[in-house]
């Protein structure tokens, strides 16, 4: 046992051992296949389906084969468009559940590597991470968002997207239920976004409900631009009222 002198602190000692206990409890492994002493094994990443290996809508990086822009586009009043590396799949979709649920930290530099291409120094005037209500960033203990923002090495605007309202969880919600549910959620404290080119970061965009009225807030305060960034984008099956806000 360590003795301690008089006006150590014990936080060292006591960070150190949890951080022991955590290791054994939770030993870092492949959230996809399970290898230990990894947080994402070469097999696994090379399975990944990358967004420019299959026909792609130009606007939203749906999975799309047709002609000009994708019906899943069509609810999109205040994006200018989403940008991910990969496709939301059984591999991308295990990594993203195991930072946002299981604590798997080590993922997000993991994840962030693969986004840094699309967001290239300068691109942005701004990047806000898509916001947690505080409720549910206690619970969860971080926002995976910020984590990635992080983990890019981008400083996050002094200005703040905030989710001011708390919603249900936007899990299993048909489109039209997101978007309801969603709608007036978000505020934005900070001085006028006049022109500017601002992008939102998340681990994924599904329907894009929860984007879109963040973009919706930052165009109020007079943004150009909104792209939202991802690390995977879902492909579901688009409905076939084309009038359906999404």
């Amino acid at each position: 046992m360590r003795i301690l002198r008089p006006g150590i602190s014990p936080w060292p000692v006591i960070t150190a051992a949890w951080d022991r206990a955590v290791d054994l409890l939770y030993p870092l492994r492949c959230p996809a296949c399970g290898e230990f002493e990894t947080p994402f094994c070469d097999a696994c990443e090379a399975r990944l389906i990358e967004s420019a290996a299959v026909p792609r809508c130009p606007f939203c990086s749906a999975g799309w084969e047709g002609e000009d822009n994708c019906p899943l586009c069509f609810g999109f009043d205040a994006l200018s468009g989403v940008q991910a590396p990969f496709e939301y799949n059984r591999i991308s979709r295990s990594l993203i559940r195991a930072l946002k649920y299981r604590n798997a930290l080590p993922l997000a530099p993991v994840m962030a590597r693969h986004i840094q291409p699309i967001l290239a120094p300068g691109s942005y005037d701004a990047v806000f991470p898509v916001p947690l209500h505080r409720s549910r960033r206690r619970e969860r203990g971080f926002n995976q968002a910020e984590l990635l923002l992080e983990a890019l090495a981008i400083e996050s605007p002094p200005d703040r997207l905030i989710r001011a309202r708390k919603t249900r969880a936007q899990y299993g919600l048909a489109p039209t239920e997101r978007s309801r549910n969603i709608s007036g959620a978000f505020r934005y404290e900070g001085p006028s976004l006049l022109g500017a080119n601002v992008a939102l970061l998340d681990d994924v965009v599904t329907t894009g409900a929860t984007v879109n009225e963040c973009a919706r807030v930052l165009r109020d305060m007079g943004a150009s631009n909104v792209n939202a960034i991802a690390f995977a984008r879902a492909t579901y099956s688009a409905p076939a009222d084309k009038s359906l806000n999404i």
